[in-house]
């Protein structure tokens, strides 16, 4: 090496220098560069003998040694605990202990790196060496080795807990028993960790610790390992939290709901129920209900469980028994169970409630603060389902009024919406039909006689959207018309000659004797007659201006059956012609079948979620039949958008459970 270096030919002193340097630094890397492949080899006594001859060689003093670092930061003490080299480790935390609370690039002390290992004698080496060296250097003593984090935030005790070895976790259990509390940048404990990783062992183990006494329970809700058990489903960890530290199920968090609203809030039904088990009344301590406990919006269990329309919970939580009535603690608005059902559209909870015998006609016709009943709150609301449901199973108080004199049906007229038209309809049909009244001098008083310019305007923009869809229609039946009426003279195959040597066939279709010839004829001259049907219908309106409905409704049946019966002919039209070929015959029929059964498919669908007209002879053959209306207004109403986006109004038992929702 001298010897490279005296004959290169440097252009100045300063050049010089800095390539010594250079090879000084080279020179050091490659004694490094040694020391860790000792290191690897755990050869104690060679590693000591390495350490002192590089020291003694390059007079290097043995901090500048141990204070170099691999690529990822490992110091010679991280990769000695990284594979176990106990004797080696020792002999460097004698050197240099300083290094016991080294961290490497990604924040881990060599205690990180022993206890991922899984190495539980190299774990109680290094938590005993540190507990001796602490004292005697100063870089030591404001340090807990137990404390330290990473740069996720985790300590050696939750390192632990990934790992799930039992025998690392009680060595740093031992040591140091409050850092059970302690929380990474994930806002999670080690207790938590436990939960969320199912070690039952490991969880018993930490729950030995209560909780801190100069925090609030409060204050530890999110590092709470029972809301974890909740939020997971863990029925095993829950069981054992509760078993262990009882005092847990009366955490609650900053809006002061307990456990117990969390697991009804996701809709765990096992987890409530050991909960509610353990909520039941006592008779040595009348205060450990917490069930009967409220949050900071006078919410009970029960009323969330109404509100997310989960029925068995609701099912489950009445059949037991009370010191008070459920059915008639009311929350913050005064509201009953029945109403925040009826008002969140929840139709298998308001059915159950409807259908138990323990229902008081008082929930029936209870009303809240602002005057409503169930009733009214379905009303308001829009759910056809409820309406149905009430009214169908109680006929007492039909005629109640709210604070502001307005009935069940008065609040179904006042609401306006353009893309809720069939509900109204459908749920103003149902009021009426169960003899709501409506507050005749109510109206009279709300609805003055407009002015004439004011009738003007109204009268205008009530006929332009119906001059629009007549001219819309009529169009379509025209084309119809011209399309069908084209296709009966060129037909498919084409026709005989005039010059064909009988007589009788002459003019006459190729195809005239093949059934699916006649399949085309009857359908194309049904779409040319119904067509022509509309055409005339529209026509007709036009001329005498006549009511939009009169003329619309007969005119949407006749091009409905075009719209079914053109598909037809063209199918049977293409396959008379392609029917040489095999492959090409069963594709062509395939797919018209399919797309003329999702067409036909869709027009119906259109009739009943369309808002056009909510007083359509549809939606009363719907309202007069209870099988008809039930399916309709659980499946049908419930998807009808508002502004383009689904907004689903009944309740869909499919619940996220893999996220925390904020309670209402």
């Amino acid at each position: 090496m001298d010897q490279l270096r005296i004959d290169v030919d440097f252009p100045s002193p300063d050049a010089a220098s800095q390539v010594g340097l250079l090879h000084k630094e080279i020179v050091r890397k490659a004694m490094i560069y040694k020391l860790y492949q000792v290191d690897e080899e755990g050869d104690a006594d060679k590693f000591g003998e390495e350490l002192k001859q590089q020291c003694e060689e390059n007079k290097l003093r043995l901090p500048d040694v141990f204070d170099k670092v691999t690529l990822t930061g490992d110091s010679l003490l991280h990769v000695a605990a990284d594979l176990g080299q106990e004797r080696i480790v020792e002999m460097i935390c004698d050197l240099f202990p300083v290094l016991l609370t080294r961290r490497n690039v990604r924040g881990d002390t060599p205690l990180h790196i022993a206890v991922r290992s899984k190495n539980t004698s190299m774990v109680n080496l290094i938590l005993s060496q540190y507990a001796t060296k602490k004292s005697t250097h100063d870089e030591m003593k404001d340090k807990e080795i137990t404390r330290e984090t990473n740069e996720c935030g985790d300590t050696p005790l939750h390192e632990a807990v990934y790992s799930g070895d039992v025998d690392v976790v009680k060595e740093i259990f031992d040591q140091d028993k409050d850092v059970v509390h302690c929380l990474n940048k994930s806002k999670r404990s080690p207790l938590c960790l436990a939960v969320v990783n199912g070690n039952e062992q490991i969880l018993k183990l930490l729950l030995q610790i209560p909780l801190p006494a100069d925090q609030p329970l409060s204050q530890c809700r999110r590092s709470s390992p029972l809301h974890t058990a909740i939020q997971h489903q863990k029925e095993v960890m829950i069981q054992a939290i509760i078993a262990i530290r009882p005092e847990l199920v009366y955490l609650r968090d900053e809006d002061g709901n307990t456990p117990l609203h969390y697991a009804v809030d996701i809709g765990y039904v096992d987890g409530f129920r050991i909960l509610l088990k353990n909520s039941l009344p006592n008779k040595l301590d009348k205060t450990d209900q917490t069930a009967l406990e409220r949050n900071k919006k006078g919410y009970l269990p029960l009323h969330l469980a109404c509100k997310r329309g989960y029925v068995k919970m609701v099912k489950e939580f009445l059949e037991l028994e009370w010191p008070i009535n459920p059915y008639i603690v009311l929350n913050q608005k005064g509201q009953n169970i029945l109403h925040i059902a009826a008002k969140n559209g929840r139709g298998g909870v308001v059915e159950y409630l409807l259908r138990n015998c323990k229902t008081y006609d008082l929930s029936i016709t209870q009303k809240d603060y602002d005057g409503n009943t169930p009733l009214h709150l379905a009303s308001k609301n829009l759910f056809p389902e409820i309406i149905h449901l009430i009214t169908e199973y109680y006929r007492t108080g039909l005629n109640l009024t709210n604070k502001d004199g307005l009935t069940a049906r008065d609040i179904s007229e006042t609401f306006e919406h353009p893309m809720l038209r069939k509900r109204k309809s459908v749920s103003m049909e149902l009021l009426k039909r169960a003899g709501v009244p409506v507050n005749h001098m109510l109206h009279s008083q709300r609805q003055p006689q407009p002015e004439k310019d004011t009738f003007d305007f109204q009268l205008q923009s009530h006929v332009q959207p119906g001059k629009d869809i007549r001219e819309a229609f009529l169009i379509v039946a025209a084309l119809l018309v011209t399309v069908s009426f084209a296709a009966a003279f060129t037909v498919p195959g084409g026709v005989y000659s005039s010059d064909d040597p009988n007589p009788k066939i002459r003019g006459t279709a190729v195809f005239a004797r093949k059934p699916l010839f006649w399949i085309f004829t009857i359908f194309n001259i049904i779409t040319m007659y119904s067509s022509a049907m509309a055409c005339g219908f529209l026509s007709l309106g036009i001329f005498l201006q006549s009511e939009l409905t009169l003329t619309i409704q007969p005119s949407f049946l006749y091009l409905s059956s075009a719209f079914f019966t053109a598909p037809v002919a063209f199918i049977a039209a293409v396959v008379l012609v392609v029917a040489n070929n095999r492959l090409l015959t069963i594709v062509t029929s395939v797919i018209g079948c399919l797309l003329t059964f999702y067409t036909v498919l869709l027009m119906l669908l259109s009739l009943l979620v369309s808002p056009l007209d909510g007083t359509s002879t549809t939606v009363r053959i719907i309202i007069s039949n209870p099988k008809l209306r039930r399916f309709y207004g659980r499946w049908i109403l419930p998807k009808i958008s508002i502004g383009g986006k689904p907004k689903i109004f009944l309740h869909s038992r499919k619940q996220t459970r893999t996220r925390t929702r904020t309670m209402d």
